[in-house]
């Protein structure tokens, strides 16, 4: 073993002459061949083959030392040995041992350039790097770990590691099973950065060991909170509304799942599901266009925000349907009061476009809890759904609670509404006519068109039933010019078999809907001139509260048909908004006093005097009036006294079909001047 190693010995005397040499190994021969025998180390050192720290080391053996050196020579490395040389117990010249050491010394040389290395990538990677010692405090950390938390070096080294953690029990965990051996991966954990903001970092980490003794921790940090911010971008954009950013339904559902969980487990857990939608909301898209509507769609879901309980949840379904979760409510006396502030909320005009727009909603409420367990939210988004169909129903503005009863009616709904899109194309509307009279006289001053649906299966449907169903999926527009022509052409008809004596002025229902229809003017214009009747003998009545959902735009669409020669009727004065402060900006020519007034007036003085009032008020503004639900003598008589000239109602005639109209028309030239009826049979 020993004559393979790569090693030589010499001796010198002491003028430092090499005496002999002899080596071990193969190569021997190739080891410092200037140690040949003979040669002089002074002379080498002076031609500068021997270098100045080898002649020292031989100077200083034969001074009684022995001296340890390193020769690189050739591109070789050896490490050197020398000492005395002694002889009769006197130093007699120097002894020296070299061994070729390269490889060593280029493995060394390696290991030293990979440390160079691994620390200039510790320092210089883009991710951060830290130690963790036993203590559980940071030993060391680069200087992207640094920059991603904003520290110094002085002020992040020496710190427990857990300090940043803005969890950290998920630190601590994730150290104890580095200190058990295990490798973690992927560990998400949030940092708290030295300005107070959150960093959401990726680890990867393990531990140094040896002897099976615990060093330190090496983690990797990557800074992953673009990433996470994205991401939760992303879930917030699926789960809420972009235009309200409130809550949409996949989010809603979610939560009401969970409330009906918890109402399963828990004994005395009520809520409530409302289902929220809009009146006329889509006459302010149509009237005023949709960046309008998208302003107020916002306004609507910041009140709605503001005016419920901060555990509540408000989402937008799509459209302007809007839902709420009523948590924790004791019972309907809760939920009801909730209603009411929530339509409070809402009631206050909408300020858009430098205008006041009023939109009310209509709630459907369905009530839940208390360990029924029957429910799913789909269901009680349905139910609710279908209650607030009931409370659309009943008029603006109002909420309802959901029975099961409803479920049926819902049915009937569905069926019509689609029964209702081919009713126009099967010609199953037909238009009744009630006479408009002249109160002293009982001579006919005009007749009303009321449109009627003659279903094939369920027979006559009257307009409470189809109207809203006709107003919510926009067919309106489509019955309501039908109506307008069907009535043009009768009236006219009318006209040719009187030859052209008489009224013959028809006065023709107009829906929000219809007064927000962009065609409308064209619409009307078309339809008087395809059937050849004047401008002035058609009249067109719409609701107090359809003018008063905008008053600008009303006042507009009015100038319009007034300016084609078409009569403008106010119809159920009194009983929408207020609007005496608007009524002189409306082009119309009269106002209809609505019958819950002229009902009451035998019954209450104060309701006979709203009617003196309304009369007297349209007398003083130089328009008409006309008292409707007229049912007997004594409300006829009221109505003369204060001045009114013109009514309709049972008591004169009901609704006749086209036919019967005509023949009245035939006889009532005559007045009958004694308060006798124009029909003989009327209905009380």
């Amino acid at each position: 073993i020993v004559a393979q190693v790569p090693a030589i010995v010499w001796t010198t005397d002491l003028d430092l002459r090499i005496t002999s040499r002899s080596g071990a190994g193969e190569d021997s021969g190739d080891i410092l061949p200037e140690r040949a025998v003979g040669a002089s180390l002074i002379e080498q050192y002076q031609s500068q083959l021997v270098g100045a720290d080898s002649l020292e080391a031989h100077s200083r053996a034969l001074g009684g030392e022995s001296v340890s050196y390193q020769i690189r020579s050739g591109g070789r490395v050896y490490d050197a040995h020398v000492k005395p040389l002694y002889g009769d117990g006197q130093i007699t010249g120097a002894v020296g041992l070299a061994m070729d050491v390269t490889s060593r010394e280029q493995a060394l040389d390696e290991a030293r350039r990979s440390r160079r290395e691994l620390e200039d990538f510790f320092e210089h990677a883009t991710v951060g790097m830290h130690w963790v010692g036993p203590d559980g405090r940071i030993a060391r950390a680069n200087q992207a770990e640094l920059e991603m938390l904003g520290y110094s070096a002085e002020e992040y080294v020496g710190r427990p590691f857990h300090e940043f953690h803005l969890d950290p029990e998920i630190a601590d965990n994730a150290f104890r099973r580095v200190l058990a051996g295990e490798t973690v991966m992927n560990l998400e954990a949030r940092l708290r950065h030295k300005n107070g903001s959150l960093r959401h970092v990726l680890i990867n980490t393990n531990g140094l060991f040896e002897d099976g003794k615990f060093v330190h921790s090496r983690a990797i940090s990557r800074d992953i909170t673009e990433r996470k911010i994205a991401e939760e971008q992303l879930r917030h954009g699926a789960m809420h509304d972009p235009l309200t950013d409130l809550p949409n339904r996949a989010y809603f559902l979610e939560r009401v799942d969970q409330a009906v969980h918890r109402a399963r487990r828990e004994q005395g857990y009520r809520f409530a599901v409302l289902f929220l939608d809009f009146d006329n909301f889509k006459l302010v898209n149509d009237s005023l266009g949709h960046t309008v509507g998208d302003q107020l769609l916002m306004q609507i879901a910041e009140r709605l925000r503001n005016c419920v309980r901060p555990a509540d949840i408000v989402a937008r379904l799509g459209g302007d349907e809007f839902t709420v979760l009523l948590e924790e409510v004791g019972g309907l006396a809760d939920v009801e009061q909730s209603a009411r502030r929530i339509q409070r909320c809402l009631a206050t005009p909408y300020q858009l476009g430098g205008r006041d727009v009023h939109s009310t909603a209509s709630i459907g409420v369905a009530l839940a809890g208390d360990g029924d367990g029957a429910e799913t939210p789909e269901d009680l988004l349905r139910d609710a759904d279908i209650a607030m169909y009931r409370a659309k129903a009943q008029g603006r503005a109002r909420f309802q609670l959901f029975d099961a009863s409803m479920r049926m009616g819902a049915q009937v709904r569905f069926g019509l509404e689609n029964d209702l899109r081919t009713a126009i194309e099967r010609g199953e509307f037909r238009l009744l006519f009630q006479p408009i009279v002249e109160l002293k006289t009982g001579r006919i001053h005009a007749f009303e068109a009321l449109t009627r649906w003659h279903h094939p299966e369920r027979g006559v449907i009257r307009p409470p039933e189809f109207i809203p169903i006709a107003e919510e999926t926009g067919l309106i527009v489509e019955i309501g010019n039908w109506a307008i022509r069907e009535a043009c052409w009768q009236a006219r008809r009318w006209q040719r078999s009187t030859g052209g004596q008489g009224p013959i002025r028809i006065s023709v229902n107009l829906s929000a809907r219809q007064l927000r229809n962009p065609r409308l003017v064209e619409d009307v214009r078309e339809a008087l001139r395809e059937e050849g009747l004047e401008a002035s003998k058609l009249r067109l009545e719409i609701t107090e509260t359809a003018l008063m959902d905008d008053v600008e735009a009303s006042v507009t669409i009015l100038g319009q048909l007034r300016a084609i020669g078409v009569e403008l009727h106010m119809d159920d004065f009194g009983t929408g908004y207020s609007s005496l402060a608007y009524l002189p900006r409306f082009p119309i020519q009269t106002i209809k006093i609505d019958k819950s007034f002229t009902h009451r007036m035998g019954l209450r003085r104060t309701d006979q005097e709203i009617v003196r009032s309304i009369v007297d008020l349209a007398r003083n503004l130089g328009i008409g009036v006309i008292a409707e639900g007229v049912e007997n003598i004594t409300q006829r008589g009221r109505l003369i006294e204060f001045g009114c000239q013109l009514a309709q109602g049972f008591y004169f005639a009901e609704p006749l079909e086209a036919a019967a109209a005509g023949a009245l028309l035939e006889t009532s030239g005559v007045a009958t001047g004694n308060g006798t009826p124009v029909m003989p049979t009327p209905h009380h």
